[in-house]
């Protein structure tokens, strides 16, 4: 495969995982469960919105190349969803948004609700290059 193609692909799997996470934040939130369990954080469903996020994603989708897990395709999609979530709660938490390390200032349950969405990201894209793309591990 075309380094080219390869790098589709993974920008593909990782927008497709936060299609998949942002729509999921959105949903949890409007219906309260999210913020009933300490996660404040209800965002107006805006193609703003999902196109940052999705395109953001998209270029997170290099760490599938990370060679861990590669017999599944689950597991190595909620691993590798840490490190987004390590980046949103040490860095743009605390620096971008304003709202601290962790980001707390969104609710208690921000760090363990922001660590869901992020496995659910990973194991989107995990799946995807699986189904679509196996010679991507």
């Amino acid at each position: 495969m075309s380094a080219l193609k390869t790098l589709l692909f993974l920008f593909v799997a990782g927008g497709l995982g936060g299609l998949t996470s942002g729509l999921l934040v959105w949903a949890l939130g409007a219906i309260g469960i999210t913020p009933a369990l300490g996660f404040n954080m209800v965002p107006e469903l805006t193609i703003g919105w999902m196109a940052r996020r999705v395109f953001a994603s998209g270029l997170w989708g290099v760490i599938f190349l990370i060679p861990i897990f590669n017999t599944s395709p689950v597991t190595k999609g909620g691993v590798l969803g840490i490190l987004p979530w390590l980046s949103s709660i040490l860095i743009v938490f605390p620096y971008t948004m304003g709202i601290g390390f962790f980001g707390l200032g969104l609710g208690m349950g921000t760090p363990i609700w922001t660590l869901f969405f992020g496995a659910v990201w990973g194991v989107t894209g995990t799946l995807f290059l699986a189904k679509f793309s196996p010679q991507i591990k």
